[in-house]
């Protein structure tokens, strides 16, 4: 019987000893073939052919490894590395087989091929720059623009346009590469895009919001899992309203809402002419942070930049173009220079500005001026532009109907901005403009008060539901305030009559409406009053005439022609002053500005040192005039 199990034993333990090699073997054949297949060895071959790339119609798609390498500041880097795709096949079709590349999105939604959407190497065509690299054909000495919507780079997940976690573990979070900066970049608010996620409904948690809320997109978490879609909101979103609402329209919107959603690419590479179709930077630009060049619905030229009505590059940056760029941008300093990276690191992008750093003196004088309540801002912006009215109304989005297309570009410009208390009682600029969505089903009442989306001060924007009233043919709009901090464009400060004239307010918005749908382009204005008995859109109207489009009624785009003395709020929003005070401190402002003025004329022969010296009593001298006495 021993014998037996011994022999047995023996038999076992050969099995055992050979699976556990044939498993190795399979191991080291597996580990081999995927070291085999990770090279970009038929990428070089074909696209390194000049000769070639002319024969496929695309010379522009001629590059070396030296060339990316140099471009990129990769030195190892391999095609298959950021395009992922087959490095070993020869034919074109297995070699591009899930590859990575640049999204064309044409404006019914869909995705375009290079050929019909971006014949010829990316790079800057005309004379704007916001829209630089959106894909154009001169004709007649002008430029035409190819039927595309937005250039998204190969980060994003192809059905739903969001920045895609698993992309960017196979790219950039890759071994070798960077995987603890996508492992800490997917906890931020920039990756998670927490806030935007957070809107369920029309109503809740926050009321309404300039951009909507979230249709389809993913529900705020910790750490980004997916680019996927979700219908959570979907239902009580179509529940709100006297119309139906299909998911397929809520994908609809939803797509075109993920645009503005960055991932890494987004931040870090720089496509120049000069430098290189592969040029990435460890220093994201300005321009990277106002997309680009792709348009004005990517990144924070897209509904952020036109709501808030601000720019920070200014000119083409700026809708309407032409406003003048921030004086920091002016000297060469990016947005990253003063919203460095916060606790959660790259992507957690501070967004406070810290002064302090250069302008420590002043920011001391200021707070122990008459004005330490007042934001730098409030004084140093001197008009918004962007959005002047939004009304979400039906219309077609992705070529289909839709109850949700939004008619936001009523551009213009309001000056001076209305200055508001926060949640801490300090006095910002405010971009505030009128509201409304159809086709609301249910009866809401208006805001007790003003309302801060994030009352704990992680923004400062605000809201104020006016309650939801009725056009002559019966449909129900909802109708708010959208009140939205502005920080940009810092410039001369405002004089102090614009301020303390008055105790009342007054802004005057002018703008003109250039949709695609509802109507030809035609002009108008409002007037916002801020006063004690609270604060009111006045004298609404437009100023051309409207012609419609065929299909289209007033009412989608423009039910503010029904409501136009509906939009108003109680409060006191007055800027009380004391004309004693004012008297006193204006005087000395002129007094100290008189000297400073004489000063001037002298500070040209000053020594390096002495300039510098002069340049901060000067600034605490014009930011505490009482102390510019001394």
């Amino acid at each position: 019987m021993s014998i037996r199990v011994g022999i047995l034993s023996e038999k076992l333990t050969i099995r055992i000893i050979l699976f556990s090699l044939l498993i190795a073997l399979l191991i080291i054949i597996l580990l081999g073939y995927r070291a085999w297949m990770n090279t970009s060895t038929e990428c070089v071959q074909c696209h390194g052919d000049r000769d070639r790339m002319e024969e496929e119609h695309a010379p522009w798609a001629y590059v070396t490894e030296e060339t990316v390498r140099k471009e990129s500041r990769h030195l190892h880097i391999q095609c298959r590395d950021c395009h992922l795709g087959n490095g070993r096949a020869k034919d074109k079709g297995k070699a591009h087989e899930g590859m990575l590349k640049m999204l064309i999105v044409s404006k019914e939604g869909t995705l375009l091929t290079r050929t019909s959407g971006y014949p010829y190497g990316l790079s800057r065509t005309g004379a704007n720059g916001i829209l630089a690299f959106l894909p154009k054909f001169q004709e007649n000495g002008e430029w035409q623009f190819f039927p595309v919507r937005n250039i998204l780079w190969h980060d994003r997940n192809v059905k739903s346009f969001n920045f895609d976690p698993d992309i960017a573990q196979k790219t950039c979070g890759k071994p070798g590469c960077h995987p603890e900066m996508v492992a800490q970049f997917k906890k931020t608010t920039m990756a998670t895009n927490s806030r935007q996620r957070t809107m369920r409904t029309w109503l809740k948690p926050y009321g309404p919001h300039n951009c909507g809320p979230s249709f389809a997109d993913l529900p705020p978490e910790e750490v980004l899992r997916s680019a996927a879609f979700s219908f959570k909101n979907t239902a009580a979103i179509a529940q709100e309203l006297n119309t139906s609402f299909s998911e397929d329209q809520a994908v609809a919107k939803q797509k075109f809402c993920n645009v503005c959603h960055a991932g890494c690419l987004d931040c870090h590479y720089a496509p120049d002419e000069k430098e290189g179709v592969h040029r990435f930077t460890k220093k994201p630009l300005s321009e990277s942070c106002g997309g680009y060049g792709r348009g004005t619905t990517i990144c924070h030229p897209g509904a952020m930049q036109s709501r808030r009505g601000e720019t920070y590059i200014g000119d083409d940056y700026s809708v309407p173009s032409g406003m003048r760029s921030d004086v920091h941008y002016r000297k060469n300093i990016h947005c990253i220079d003063c919203h460095p990276v916060g606790e959660k690191g790259m992507g957690d992008m501070r967004r406070e500005a810290d002064c302090q750093g250069c302008h420590r003196e002043i920011e001391k004088a200021h707070a122990r001026s008459i004005h330490k309540k007042l934001d730098c801002a409030a004084c140093h912006i001197s008009e918004l532009r962007g959005y002047q009215i939004t009304v979400w109304g039906p219309g077609i989005i992705a070529g289909k109907n839709n109850p949700f297309k939004k008619y936001s570009l009523y551009y213009g410009i309001q000056s001076p901005p209305i200055l508001m208390k926060d949640q801490k009682g300090i006095w910002m600029p405010v971009k505030i403009w009128p509201h409304s969505v159809g086709n609301f089903r249910p009866e809401v009442k208006a805001s007790e008060k003003l309302m801060f989306r994030w009352p704990g001060g992680e923004t400062r924007d605000a809201y104020y539901i006016i309650g939801t009233f009725k056009t002559p043919s019966g449909n129900r709009h909802l109708l708010w305030f959208e009140i939205e901090q502005a920080a940009h464009p810092f410039g001369p400060a405002r004089n102090c009559p614009s301020c303390h004239a008055s105790p009342r307010q007054v802004s005057t918005s002018h703008w003109e409406f250039l949709d695609e749908q509802g109507a030809e382009p035609f002009k108008g204005g409002y007037k916002i009053t801020a006063d004690e008995s609270g604060l009111r859109i006045e004298d609404m109207r437009n100023t051309t005439t409207i012609r419609l489009l065929k299909g289209y009624h007033l009412e989608d785009f423009a039910s503010w022609l029904y409501l136009k003395d509906k939009w108003s709020m109680p409060g006191d929003f007055s800027i009380k002053v004391d004309q004693g005070k004012y008297k006193k401190y204006d005087h000395l402002s002129i007094i100290v500005k008189a000297k400073l003025s004489t000063i001037d004329h002298r500070s040209r022969a000053f020594d390096k040192k002495t300039a510098q010296a002069y340049r901060r009593l000067k600034g605490i001298a014009l930011h505490n005039p009482e102390e510019g006495m001394k």
